[in-house]
């Protein structure tokens, strides 16, 4: 089951890069040539004349983005921790501190914006509690040398904390096979939406039954897991290339 699931990390793990490639490119960009109103291209309202505190809480929510999605996928690497131990505790500090920062800059997001059905906003909720509850136990065991319990708390806040990310990959995912059924382009609204305010959450309680086989499963249900895990590998191999292309950088299509 390792290799499977490593298998399947690989893309996630280039998915995020490319999104914090997007994310220079759609709010950077605009950034350096003084053309805050161009990241309303990309996110509804993100950036108001006069409305500061609001555009404030943006612009910190895109920062942590960048720093959650490049130094939350290597804290899973193992090569990278154990060659760069130093590195790997200050990418944790700092994707910590990131993602406890973005909870409270999305809510105040969300009190500020119109941001999708109550759905979403419940499934946001969510993963705050989430994000804060993982958190505290991954640091926890750190604190206390406690390195494999540690590490599966810590496995399961970037899970969280990815919420939204996997939500965009297999919405695409979604859209190419069924044309966006239960989803309304013109103002990001559906049924398919609301059920992926909890489906986001799908990796995650894939990774609970993944360290449970792993640990108590018989033989057949393991193998059954790791046949599982290839063939999400391929399909988020797949999300990721239609995210990219259609969502995150459709110039290249």
């Amino acid at each position: 089951m390792l290799l499977a699931a490593s298998a399947w990390y690989v893309p996630v793990l280039i998915g995020q890069f490319i999104f914090v490639a997007y994310i220079f490119y759609a709010y950077g960009v605009p950034l350096v040539l003084g053309d805050l109103e161009g990241w309303n291209s990309h996110l509804s309202q993100a950036w108001v004349s006069g409305r500061e505190m609001g555009n404030a809480a943006v612009a910190a929510h895109l920062a942590l983005a960048v720093i959650i999605h490049i130094g939350g996928p290597l804290q899973l690497v193992p090569a990278v921790r154990r060659r760069f131990p130093a590195f790997h505790r200050l990418t944790g500090r700092a994707f910590t501190a990131g993602v406890i920062i973005a909870v409270v800059s999305g809510a105040f997001m969300l009190v500020v914006r119109e941001i999708g059905a109550w759905p979403l906003r419940l499934g946001f909720i969510l993963q705050a509690v989430l994000i804060l509850w993982f958190t505290y136990y991954a640091i926890r065991h750190a604190r206390r040398r406690e390195i494999d319990v540690h590490m599966r708390w810590a496995t399961r806040l970037f899970l969280a904390a990815s919420a939204v990310w996997f939500f965009r990959v297999m919405i695409m995912i979604w859209f190419v096979l069924t044309g966006g059924i239960g989803i309304d382009t013109s103002d990001g609204t559906g049924w398919f939406l609301d059920v992926m305010s909890i489906g986001q959450f799908l990796p995650l309680a894939i990774y609970e039954l993944y360290h449970y086989l792993k640990s108590n499963g018989a033989a057949s249900a393991r193998y059954a897991m790791a046949g599982f895990l290839w063939i999400a590998a391929a399909a988020t191999f797949v999300g990721v290339g239609l995210a990219t292309l259609g969502m995150w950088f459709p110039v290249l299509g």
